[in-house]
């Protein structure tokens, strides 16, 4: 019997997924998952090889990644950031496309949703008639709010508040060692930009001390610590002339 995706048009086979034991359980994994099942299988399709059929063990890990997702961000959410993610990369699926190898461009996708006005209060289409009420946001959703929300103090220009504000976001997503607690990141983020603006000559559209060289300069600074980086890693990342 072959299955067709309404979204993506995968077809599958199901009685090969019945007698392969990864097959088993990612039926067992989307028949709990409910409303989020739908996307979920759309975005699989994503990264099947040209060539051949995804594997089904493969299949099955790429879908847990995405249910632990899902439990810390809420499924109505995850199932948004799934659907836009089909949405957006499905015409490019023509000649010259390459299959998604991890889950970075969702994430990205995730972050941008979480970070919207009421996120927490939109719904998930189940059955194509009822909808199921969002998980109430978790810390990190609530901190990737605040910081979207950040106002900037009077003197820091807009864009620099929203880079530096836009950085920690990125930081929180990718779990660094020694993240602040959640409770004290107003405080974390007051002090990040009275600290950063009066070390350098910030200019937006600077090539050295400007916004894309700034947020550069986050991620470097964590990845090279592997953790939370400090103010003075940032800056040893922005050159003063």
């Amino acid at each position: 019997m072959q299955l067709t995706c309404p979204r993506c048009s995968e077809r599958f086979s199901l009685e090969s997924a019945v007698e392969d034991e990864s097959g088993r359980a990612l039926m067992a994994l989307l028949g709990r998952r409910g409303g989020l099942a739908r996307e979920l299988v759309a975005y699989l399709g994503l990264f099947r090889p040209r060539a051949q059929a995804l594997r089904w063990s493969r299949a099955l890990a790429l879908a847990e990644d995405v249910e632990q997702l899902a439990a810390g961000h809420g499924e109505a959410v995850v199932a948004r950031a799934l659907r836009e993610t089909v949405d957006a990369l499905r015409p490019k699926m023509g000649p010259g496309w390459k299959p998604l190898t991890n889950h970075n461009y969702l994430k990205r996708v995730l972050e941008s949703v979480i970070a919207r006005p009421n996120t927490a209060l939109t719904a998930v289409q189940q059955d194509g008639n009822t909808a199921a009420p969002a998980s109430p946001k978790s810390k990190t959703a609530q901190a990737l709010d605040l910081l979207a929300r950040y106002p900037s103090p009077e003197g820091i220009p807009e864009w620099f508040t929203r880079t530096v504000c836009g950085s920690l976001a990125e930081l929180i997503v990718m779990s660094m060692e020694g993240m602040p607690a959640y409770d004290t990141l107003p405080l974390v983020v007051e002090r990040w930009l009275a600290e950063l603006w009066p070390k350098r000559e910030w200019k937006k559209s600077c090539r050295f001390r400007g916004a894309k060289r700034l947020r550069t300069a986050f991620i470097q600074a964590a990845g090279h610590a592997g953790r939370w980086p400090s103010i003075q890693d940032v800056l040893d990342g922005v050159p003063r002339v």
